[in-house]
């Protein structure tokens, strides 16, 4: 490949990701009246919006584990998903996901967020989803709901706008409180929230070691120049596994963005 065609490859492949980003973030919130409340979409965006076509999996959940009813098509429509893609879906089309990479390209200082912080996310998960909302139902104030940046952004935020900001409580002043938070720790930290806060992605994350969607690089050839780390937004280190001929979205904080595909020297494998 010369350095033209590298280039190219890494425009175009950079553009159609962030295309679909955009086209999804209007798609998923177009709703002018019909709704599919019923149906999962395994990304972070609110089922209270009143724009919103599809049911939000965290939401679903914390509301079955409140009245103990196991959710059977949700959590399948996740599965399936996951099983299918991984986490594909986190790198191309969760809203939450698009204003995270947008946010990370302002200017200011830039830093790793430390190894351990991505197992926060399980806890999260165990504790906010579905221990918290099953021993104390799901109007609990301990719900991730009640925490959620993406509902902050797509519901609170509205309602007192519509309102001028009267009658602000306890509760909504902390839920804004973690969305000011979560959109500064992404300029600072790519992604920060998906790595370390997003129970989604803890869903998610397992099913990417039996997913049937593999990101193809040159493993056999591979010359071990680094720019796959260094492109890597969720800094899973795809260099290891691509030296051992595994595909890099075998790792649980992997979103499938193909980052680490684009910017490979080297011819990808068909």
């Amino acid at each position: 490949q010369t350095l033209g065609e590298t280039m190219l490859k890494e425009f175009t492949i950079a553009a159609h990701r962030r295309a679909v980003q955009f086209v999804s973030l209007f798609l998923l919130h177009s709703s002018w009246g019909p709704e599919f409340k019923w149906l999962c979409n395994p990304v972070l965006s609110c089922h209270s919006c009143v724009l919103a076509w599809f049911a939000c999996p965290i939401g679903v959940f914390i509301h079955y584990a409140g009245y103990r009813i196991f959710p059977f098509l949700a959590l399948g429509m996740v599965l399936f998903l996951g099983v299918l893609i991984g986490r594909l879906l986190c790198g191309w089309v969760c809203p939450f996901g698009l204003l995270q990479d947008l946010l990370h390209k302002l200017p200011g200082p830039k830093f790793e967020l430390p190894a351990w912080t991505a197992y926060i996310k399980y806890v999260v998960l165990a504790l906010l989803v579905f221990l918290l909302p099953f021993l104390f139902t799901e109007q609990t104030a301990w719900s991730f709901c009640r925490i959620c940046p993406a509902s902050a952004l797509q519901v609170t935020l509205p309602n007192l706008l519509g309102s001028g900001f009267d009658g602000i409580t306890l509760a909504t002043a902390v839920k804004l409180a973690v969305l000011v938070v979560v959109l500064l720790a992404a300029v600072a930290s790519s992604r920060s929230f998906c790595k370390v806060l997003c129970p989604i992605g803890a869903m998610l994350a397992p099913l990417n070691f039996i997913s049937l969607w593999k990101i193809k690089v040159p493993t056999q050839n591979c010359v071990s120049c680094g720019k796959c780390e260094t492109a890597c937004p969720q800094d899973v280190g795809p260099a290891v596994r691509i030296a051992q001929e595994v595909p890099p979205n075998r790792s649980l904080d992997c979103i499938v963005c193909h980052e680490c595909q684009t910017i490979c020297p080297q011819p990808k494998p068909r």
